[in-house]
């Protein structure tokens, strides 16, 4: 219970008037229910340009950051940000390792809770949204640093370089070539974008609501 009360305060947009509004509610889980309820009521966009980079961050998960082109492009390695997927025969895969289906769900989760960061920061208005959205950011270009990373660690350790030419033999020479793809890159900038964003926080907000007047002119 403790974890939702850490989390309604994280995620209250005026922290001391969300304590003075809900100074009477017991549960946990009812103050977050209200500080949910409190953000959407008026939503206001304050920072579109960190929302987008928040949608091409996610967008890039439906593509592959890296591939290998093997035996001529008759195999393929495709690493995702979140699974490898490759059609190579069983004495091809000895050379790859498989993402484990815990492993999968974990991480889809995780980059889930990025695009979730930025929605909650573009639509939090002061210091606090442009803090969400740095915080963001930053996840996006650490979680793109693992993914080099763990390609670095495991063509180490079959002895082949990350990205360019090599070749491997099995029953046969087999030649790979290895590329990051413009996904991977798109993902990088969009962690730069959402960084340097918060510096234009809250200069063009949006409105997402409807104001009373509006609503009584239609009337």
């Amino acid at each position: 219970m403790k974890l939702l009360y850490y989390m309604a305060q994280l995620l209250a947009d005026d922290p001391a008037k969300y304590r003075q509004l809900n100074a009477g509610v017991c549960s946990a889980a009812s103050e977050l229910t209200a500080v949910v309820k409190g953000h959407f009521h008026n939503l206001t966009l304050y920072n579109p340009l960190a929302l987008i980079s928040g949608i091409v961050f996610t967008a890039t998960l439906f593509f592959p950051w890296w591939c290998a082109n093997v035996y001529d492009n008759y195999y393929t390695i495709n690493a995702y940000a979140f699974i490898l997927q490759h059609n190579l025969p069983p004495e091809g895969r000895n050379f790859i390792i498989e993402t484990p289906r815990i492993a999968v769900v974990l991480l889809v989760m995780l980059l889930a809770g990025y695009f979730f960061l930025v929605f909650w920061g573009s639509t939090m208005a002061g210091k606090k949204g442009r803090l969400f959205l740095i915080g963001s950011g930053i996840c996006m270009l650490l979680y793109a640093a693992g993914f080099y990373g763990s390609l670095l660690f495991a063509t180490n350790l079959i002895g082949q370089p990350v990205t360019g030419y090599s070749s491997v033999v099995v029953t046969v020479q087999v030649d790979v070539f290895m590329t990051f793809t413009h996904a991977y890159f798109a993902a990088v900038a969009s962690g730069v974008f959402c960084v340097f964003s918060s510096l234009l926080h809250g200069l063009t907000p949006i409105r997402l609501y409807r104001s009373k007047a509006g609503a009584a002119d239609d009337v």
